[in-house]
């Protein structure tokens, strides 16, 4: 466990060393807004460039605190790893944008890596993961489908996260598709909704039948 609490604080930190270095290259005015077309329209600091980094590591906080109240070590395992996944996922994304930076690309839909494709990318895989991690996971107030139908008792909890997980995995499959046949944000968004709402449903429905 301690390897990985220093792979997710290792992880948490690369991306504001990376973007300090970069500041020596980068112009010192860089694209720092895009509108809703994904199309520059503001400019800004390149100091803005660690911005982002910043909120990385705070995220990573998320992860670390928790361990501290979550007594089932099954769970802190969990815990963990989605908490590494994630914030992989989220170097990925501040490397994109790095890249945009150091290109000054004005336009985000332009060319084979679009934001909208790369979001949805790391979006697809990332639930992925974490709906096989789902299943594995002990009743608590943190990770797994959480509602006040599915935290029952422990068969309801049990049988939530594995819908739940599947449910994530389907969606996951379904985004990595979309992210090449029709990348749109929109769409991505309205099918999490709909999963959202789904495992809901259905851990009100197995809490009634319990």
């Amino acid at each position: 466990m301690k390897v990985k609490k220093v792979l997710l604080v290792s992880l948490a930190a690369l991306p504001l060393i990376i973007s300090l270095i970069a500041l020596i290259f980068l112009p010192e005015e860089i694209p720092a807004h895009y509108g809703a077309n994904y199309t520059v329209d503001r400019y800004g600091s390149k100091f803005e460039t660690i911005i982002f980094p910043i909120i990385i590591l705070v995220i990573s906080l998320i992860f670390l605190l928790p361990r501290k109240i979550i007594k089932n070590e099954l769970n802190k395992k969990l815990t963990m790893n989605i908490g590494i996944a994630l914030i992989l996922f989220l170097n990925v994304l501040d490397y994109y944008i790095l890249f945009v930076q150091f290109n000054n690309i004005k336009d985000l839909k332009s060319g084979a890596f679009s934001i909208e494709r790369i979001l949805i990318l790391i979006f697809g895989a990332l639930f992925i993961y974490i709906g096989n991690l789902m299943p594995m996971s002990k009743r608590n107030s943190f990770v797994g489908l959480r509602t006040k139908w599915s935290m029952k008792n422990d068969i309801v909890w049990k049988k939530c996260q594995l819908f739940s997980g599947v449910s994530l995995i389907i969606l996951g499959i379904a985004l990595l598709v979309i992210a090449f046949a029709y990348p749109n944000i929109f769409l991505m968004i309205g099918l999490l909704i709909s999963v959202a709402v789904i495992d809901t449903v259905y851990s009100y429905i197995v809490a009634k039948e319990s």
